[in-house]
């Protein structure tokens, strides 16, 4: 009999097992303990992720548990429940998406390109081969901090406490229940921001090619955003992949460590590295779960889902099921058609900031790879996972970097 149990400490370190076997058994599997359909095949996961109608990304239509916690959620968040762009539906995403896309252009990403290199160079230069190296808090995680600094504008001697504010706001819409002197933190946060941003809003500021000095530049129905407007569509594009690019980098290099015959191949041919991202972000994403939940009475496979219904749409299965990918559980830096994975979403709510991630992943690899040859993880190390089943992350990778020169 199918069952879903993602609280165990075997899952967290590995779900691809029970994945595996809950795909083949039940792909639409209704789990009472979470209150949700755990949709777990490709072809149902794309036909949810493609339909806006039937499948609504505002969780506040959600009945059961998950909207209560939404509401709590809507009631607690410092930045404001409503309005969001990733947790809004057709016409209000179009229009926030038609915003950000502007001034969020592929020109833009490409110019950013220069700085991410310079940054990961920058975070490697004091790492020498024969010296350990802690991949996670040395550049998996400053590395997209970085990027969100660049994003906001802000100068280097700032960056750290910009960053901060803006990480203590966002945590707000992501956790329920925070304590109260972390509410009034990131209250006092977002009136730091808010603060910082006016200059951007001002009668003939907003100069420079920041995202949010572009975004401030941006015309709304003929009127400009107003400050809190940049501050949540900022906030929503750049730290939406301030967590996953730092997992992507540390999931990757766990592969890449694992599989020492697939780390000589990029190293044999570099022309791979953009394959290898791909490869990646299929064979281990790290966020695991996108949430939908159902419009009306419907059904999906052979499951009947009801109006109000939370879907959970595990990415992490979906990226390995057999019938979308041939030896789904191999790791190859070479596959072909590795970019159909889902780690980025599909359709309406395809992830905005996908270029800059593959940006920041390939700066990051093709540094490692040529800093350190003999790249590998340190004897003996562990490995801490977060304790979190709806998103792949270690907590510390040691790096064991080769023997130091002669």
């Amino acid at each position: 009999m199918a069952f879903f149990n993602p609280f165990r400490p075997s899952y967290v370190r590995d779900p691809y097992p029970a994945l595996h076997r809950l795909r083949a058994e039940e792909p639409v599997h209704r789990a009472e303990r979470i209150d949700a359909w755990i949709v777990t095949s490709y072809e149902a996961c794309v036909e949810v992720l493609r339909d806006q109608e039937r499948f609504s990304s505002d969780l506040g239509r959600a009945r059961g548990r998950l909207g209560e916690q939404v509401a709590q959620q809507h009631r607690e968040a410092v930045l404001g429940g409503g309005g969001r762009m990733v947790a809004s539906d057709p016409p209000e995403h179009t229009r926030l998406r038609g915003i950000v896309t502007r001034a969020f252009t592929p020109r833009y990403v490409e110019g950013m390109r220069p700085f991410v290199e310079e940054e990961v160079g920058r975070l490697l230069a004091a790492a020498t081969p024969g010296t350990p190296f802690e991949l996670m808090s040395r550049l998996a995680e400053p590395l997209p901090s970085a990027v969100i600094a660049a994003h906001l504008g802000t100068p280097a001697e700032d960056r750290e406490r910009v960053v901060g504010w803006a990480i203590a706001l966002m945590r707000t819409a992501l956790i329920v229940g925070l304590p109260a002197a972390e509410r009034r933190a990131a209250e006092e946060a977002r009136a730091a921001l808010l603060d910082y941003i006016a200059r951007f809003t001002a009668e003939g500021a907003g100069g420079g090619e920041s995202l949010l000095a572009r975004l401030a530049r941006e015309q709304d129905e003929g009127r400009r955003l107003t400050a809190d407007e940049l501050l949540e569509l900022t906030i929503d594009l750049a730290l939406a992949g301030n967590d996953t690019t730092a997992n992507m980098i540390g999931n990757g290099v766990l592969a890449l460590g694992a599989h020492p015959d697939q780390l000589a191949l990029l190293r044999a041919r570099p022309e791979l590295l953009g394959s290898a991202i791909e490869e990646v972000l299929r064979y281990d994403p790290p966020t695991q779960v996108v949430v939908r939940v159902a419009t009306r009475n419907l059904r999906l496979g052979r499951a009947a889902l009801a109006e109000g219904d939370t879907l959970l749409l595990m990415l992490g299965a979906a990226n390995r099921d057999p019938a979308q990918f041939e030896d789904p559980d191999r790791f190859d830096v070479a596959r072909e058609g590795a970019h159909r994975h889902l780690a980025f979403g599909l359709g309406v709510h395809f992830c905005l900031g996908a270029p800059l991630a593959r940006v920041e992943g390939e700066a990051a690899f093709a540094a490692l790879i040529a800093r350190f040859p003999d790249l590998r993880l340190a004897p003996g190390a562990t490995l801490p996972r977060a304790n979190d089943w709806m998103m792949r992350s270690v907590r510390e990778i040691p790096l064991d970097t080769g023997a130091p020169p002669a």
